[in-house]
C-alpha cells in the first residue's frame, strides 16, 4: 500500500517505515519544506521525551524531614502578640525547621546535581543538533532481545544511539559499537544498558556505511572479536 508522503513524517522519525517507503519519503523530503520542518520538530520532540525521565524522590527523604520536624519544639507565640499574617511573609518554626532539614539533606547533593544538570544540558544540545540536522538519517534494528535506533548526520560526523530492552551482560563483557565499511571496523565506543531509553552521542562517523554492535571483553577491543548482534545502514 502506498501512502501520501505528507502522512509519513511520524513513522519516518520513529523508524517505522519499510525500506521502500523510507526511500520514497527521503526522496520527497528535500523537495517539501513543510515535511522537512515537521520532521525536524518531531525529532526534537522525541529527543526530549527520551531524555525526560521522571524520578520519584526516595521514600526515606519524607521520613527524615518529618522526624526532624517532630524533634523540633514549636514555641507558642507570646500572649498579647498577634500571629504573623501570611501577607507579611512570616514563617512558622515548623516550616522553618522543615526548610532547614531539606537544605541540609539537599546541600550534600547540590554540587552533584549541578554537574549532572550541566552534563544533561550539553547532551541535549548534542542530541538536538544531530536529530535536527538537514541530513539526519534514521535507522532501526530489532532483535528478540533489543531495539536499537541510530540517527546519523554525516555533516556533523556524529550519531545518536538509543537502545531499548538491551540485556545486561556479565561484568567481564560489554557491548561495543562499531563503524563498519568500507575501511576496517572502527570503534564507536561501548554501550551500557540502562533499563531506560537514553540517547548516546557517538562521533567519528566518517564514511562508514553501517553501524554494528558486538559483545566484547570488558573495556572493549581494538577490533571485533565476535559477530555483530545487529547492523544498521547509515545514510
Amino acid at each position: 500500500m502506498t501512502h501520501d508522503p505528507h502522512d509519513l513524517t511520524g513513522p519516518y522519525v520513529l523508524g517505522a517505515l519499510g525500506d521502500t517507503e523510507r526511500r520514497r519519503f527521503e526522496r520527497h523530503l528535500p523537495r517539501c519544506a513543510a515535511c522537512a520542518d515537521e520532521t525536524a520538530g518531531l525529532r526534537e520532540t522525541t529527543t526530549w521525551l527520551a531524555l525526560a525521565v521522571a524520578r520519584r524522590p526516595p521514600d526515606r527523604l519524607r521520613g527524615r524531614v518529618m522526624a526532624e520536624v517532630a524533634r523540633t519544639r514549636q514555641s507558642p507565640p507570646p500572649l498579647g502578640r498577634r500571629l504573623p499574617s501570611p501577607r507579611t511573609g512570616g514563617l512558622s518554626r515548623l516550616a522553618a525547621a522543615a526548610c532547614l532539614v531539606l537544605a541540609l539533606i539537599g546541600g550534600g547533593t547540590t554540587w552533584h546535581f549541578h554537574r549532572s544538570a550541566e552534563h544533561a544540558q550539553a547532551l541535549n544540545r548534542q542530541v538536538t543538533a544531530v536529530m535536527t540536522a538537514p541530513d539526519a538519517y534514521t535507522s532501526t534494528a530489532r532483535t528478540r532481545t533489543a531495539t536499537i535506533t541510530v540517527v546519523s548526520s554525516r555533516s556533523l560526523g556524529e550519531a545518536v544511539v538509543t537502545t531499548a530492552r538491551l540485556q545486561r551482560l556479565p561484568p567481564a563483557k560489554t557491548y561495543q559499537m562499531w563503524w563498519l565499511g568500507p575501511a576496517p571496523p572502527r570503534s564507536a565506543g561501548t554501550l551500557t544498558p540502562s533499563g531506560e531509553p537514553r540517547p548516546l552521542v557517538t562521533t567519528g562517523l566518517g564514511n562508514a556505511q553501517r553501524f554494528g554492535v558486538t559483545i566484547e571483553p570488558s573495556g572493549g577491543s581494538p577490533q571485533p572479536t565476535s559477530a555483530p548482534l545487529l547492523t544498521l545502514a547509515l545514510g
